[in-house]
């Protein structure tokens, strides 16, 4: 039923009036009012919660991983509990796959995800692709690549070892001077 065919149903009922004070709680209720209200409200929402599908768990939990996801590429800061394995695992306990599965449907060996679960590998290109469409195109390729880059933004400003372990291999470099 949509919400308009909803709305002519209760309008045999009610008045305008009574539907529109219907979808709000009165500021003026008493503290055990807007208890017994709140209680009502969660009662209903877990009932909703526990009638939905399978594939609409999935789909809102997958719902929840994109829009945390896109606040997090979105912000400025760096959280290492944010990272792309993080989301991964999280991915894999939403759709409810474990490793083997997830690596077939991606077309990938189970040994490159396992890697990539465990930050001993980034997340390509190709790979931020697949899972988009893996997805059903709810989380984006450009959120996951997102992520990789704030990585490889923090491994840079976060290692300077690495940055002198590399220059010792450059041979022939611009002479400058450094201050």
């Amino acid at each position: 039923m949509t919400n308009e065919e909803r709305y002519k149903k209760l309008r045999q009922q009610y008045t305008d009036e009574e539907i529109a004070e219907s979808f709000f709680i009165p500021a003026d209720l008493t503290e055990n009012e807007r208890k017994a209200a709140d209680e009502e409200m969660w009662a209903f929402r877990k009932k909703r919660l526990q009638s939905r599908t399978k594939e609409q768990k999935i789909y809102a939990d997958l719902l929840q991983i994109c829009y945390q996801m896109k606040e997090y590429v979105e912000s400025t800061l760096f959280d290492e509990e944010q990272s792309v394995a993080v989301y991964l695992r999280e991915y894999l306990r939403v759709t409810g796959k474990n490793q083997k599965q997830l690596s077939e449907d991606l077309s990938i060996h189970k040994t490159r995800l396992s890697r990539i679960l465990h930050k001993r590998e980034r997340l390509t290109l190709a790979l931020a692709y697949r899972l988009e469409e893996h997805s059903g195109n709810l989380i984006p390729a450009i959120y996951w690549w997102k992520l990789v880059q704030k990585e490889i933004e923090a491994d840079i400003l976060n290692n300077p070892d690495a940055k002198l372990k590399e220059a010792k291999l450059v041979k022939n470099a611009v002479y400058r001077e450094r201050a």
